[in-house]
């Protein structure tokens, strides 16, 4: 994105340290002139990637997550970028939203609701291993 206001932000992908990664979209968010419900939706959304990169990515072995957001007029992007091996996310069946919630498996909602949330979601393997996921927002 030329032109566009960025700050980018590195970690060790554990359930830990998700504080970091919320604080990090608030934090960077507020920088860019975001406002308090687009903020949560965003938080919610990269909470989900990142506890989907930590346990299914890494099999809860921890490795590196990396993430940018950047905002370029009324478009915010947010890039997460991990070192697991790569991801399919078309092979993750929809969540069975018509079933009651008891007789639902656990999980499966995180694809679903970025989807849900945002106005575009990408999964790129990268070459020489791991993935980028894109998240876009228009704010228009």
């Amino acid at each position: 994105m030329t032109g566009a206001s960025s700050l980018e932000f590195s970690t060790e992908a554990s359930l830990e340290n998700l504080h970091e990664c919320r604080a990090y979209i608030d934090r960077t968010g507020g920088a860019l002139g975001l406002e308090s419900p687009l903020l949560g939706d965003f938080r919610l959304v990269v909470d989900e990637a990142v506890t989907n990169i930590v346990l299914h990515g890494y099999g809860g072995q921890g490795g590196p997550v990396e993430m940018a957001m950047e905002r370029a007029g009324d478009t915010v992007v947010v890039r997460i970028r991990d070192q697991a091996p790569s991801f399919n996310p078309d092979a993750v069946a929809e969540p069975a939203l018509d079933t009651a919630l008891a007789q639902r498996n656990p999980g499966g909602m995180g694809i679903f609701l970025m989807r849900q949330m945002m106005d575009e979601v990408t999964f790129q393997s990268l070459p020489g291993g791991g993935n980028e996921l894109r998240l876009v927002k228009h704010l228009s």
